[in-house]
């Protein structure tokens, strides 16, 4: 029965294999550590307890345990998460904010039809390369999100729209074209997130302004968006 279950789920949007892998997997470690999974060409998680494909490998292997769905995360939390993650990996706090607006409107469930997940859309392979445990926990994709802007950031030489390019496209794409692909979709995104970036730091500069004393961060680098 698990295998008919199993080989049906592979075919189903990311969100409901993850709750097929709680239902199946909360109930007794043997059936946690015989379940198996893999990303194929699309970015499609598949999973199964039936490895009849040579690029399954044991979650536990790759350090990828069952997923355990939480409630959703406070607005503090997710402020300081951001504040956090934003100085240790040197990167402004309002373009992470930008960037979260963009992709999740801020809900930490949120689920893309190509299986991005959580509050900055980290999409499968992405969040396998950060070695996250659950994509879905907003300090875990938050903290994952960053430092992937982070190594764009580094890797366009802190240009700002060609590194949001990348993370909508992929790096490979922007590199290859050394400019923001022509593509309606991705153009259209890194135009959202621009304007989202100039209101919140326009909110950040107003609030510094208004203090009696203008904190500074060390190390903290503000990229341009110009």
């Amino acid at each position: 029965m698990i295998r008919e279950i199993t080989q049906i789920t592979r075919r189903l949007p990311s969100l409901l294999v993850l709750f097929f892998l709680v239902i199946c997997c909360s109930g007794t470690n043997a059936a946690a550590e015989n379940i198996y999974s893999f990303i194929d060409a699309n970015g499609v998680p598949n999973f199964s307890n039936v490895p009849d494909d040579p690029r399954y490998k044991k979650l536990h292997d790759i350090g990828q345990p069952v997923v355990r769905l939480k409630p959703a995360p406070s607005a503090q939390m997710v402020r300081q998460a951001i504040a956090d993650n934003s100085q240790q990996h040197r990167v402004d706090p309002a373009l992470v904010r930008a960037v979260i607006k963009a992709e999740s409107s801020f809900n930490a469930s949120a689920v893309s039809r190509k299986g991005a997940m959580g509050l900055m859309q980290l999409m499968p392979q992405t969040a396998l390369s950060l070695h996250l445990s659950n994509p879905y926990d907003p300090q875990q994709n938050i903290s994952g999100g960053v430092r992937h802007l982070r190594y764009l950031l580094d890797r366009f030489q802190g240009n700002v729209p060609l590194a949001l390019a990348a993370y909508n496209a992929g790096e490979t794409r922007v590199s290859r074209e050394s400019r923001i692909p022509r593509i309606g979709e991705t153009r259209e995104y890194v135009r959202r997130v621009l304007r989202y970036y100039k209101d919140y730091r326009q909110q950040d500069l107003h609030t510094l302004a208004s203090s009696e004393t203008r904190p500074r961060i060390a190390g903290l680098s503000y990229v341009s968006s110009n």
